[in-house]
């Protein structure tokens, strides 16, 4: 079964990235010979309901129709996390807990039947935002850390940010900042009046 990546181009270096991430699974029956899977088990079969960690991309390709393994939802989804990002997501170090927080959420949706992950990825990056948008006008604070604070999608947002920022801030010091006439000014322009009342285009 072919899973389109969720992201516009299919060879997407960080959609392979996220799907290269482990996650908890069990299996959904008796598998022959395949206990190599698991570097923990010392038996070359793994039994039904046998849990164990997989890359996501080994679960996304199985056969809908015979599937070996079912994703767990992880940890950093729980019920427990969840507490915490309402207490206050902003400080939360959500690069130091997995550094695709957002997309790997965004695909374990699919086996999340309560929902309670999309609606944790919304109200944690609903709360992160003013935070985010802080951070990017204190992009000189030596000491925050980006990669443990902020995961992928909000360092690429931080980014933008600072370059937003820098870019506004210079258009009010004039530093280099060229603003072009619209066409309408321009044409007002053209059409200014000499003293005689006839139209004159500007030299």
């Amino acid at each position: 079964m072919n899973i389109p990546s969720y992201t516009p181009n299919y060879y997407s270096l960080a959609d392979i990235t996220v799907t290269q991430e482990r996650v908890p699974c069990r299996t959904l029956q008796d598998l022959y010979m395949m206990g190599f899977l698991d570097s923990s088990e010392k038996s070359p079969n793994l039994a039904t309901n046998h849990k164990m960690e997989l890359p996501l991309w080994v679960v996304l390709q199985q056969d809908d129709r015979n599937p070996h393994f079912e994703a767990q939802i992880p940890d950093i989804y729980s019920a427990a996390y969840k507490e915490i990002y309402k207490a206050d997501a902003s400080y939360v170090e959500l690069g130091a807990l997995n550094k695709f927080y957002y997309e790997l959420g965004m695909y374990l949706t699919r086996y999340d039947a309560s929902n309670n992950v999309s609606e944790m990825l919304l109200t944690t990056a609903r709360e992160r935002l003013k935070s985010l948008k802080d951070s990017c006008q204190n992009d000189g604070n030596d000491s925050l850390n980006i990669n443990s604070k902020f995961e992928f999608l909000e360092r690429l947002l931080f980014g933008e940010g600072c370059k937003t920022n820098k870019l506004f801030d210079d258009w009010l010091y004039e530093k280099q900042v060229y603003i072009k006439s619209t066409e309408i000014a321009v044409n007002i322009r053209k059409r200014k009046r000499s003293p005689d009342g006839e139209p004159e285009d500007e030299q």
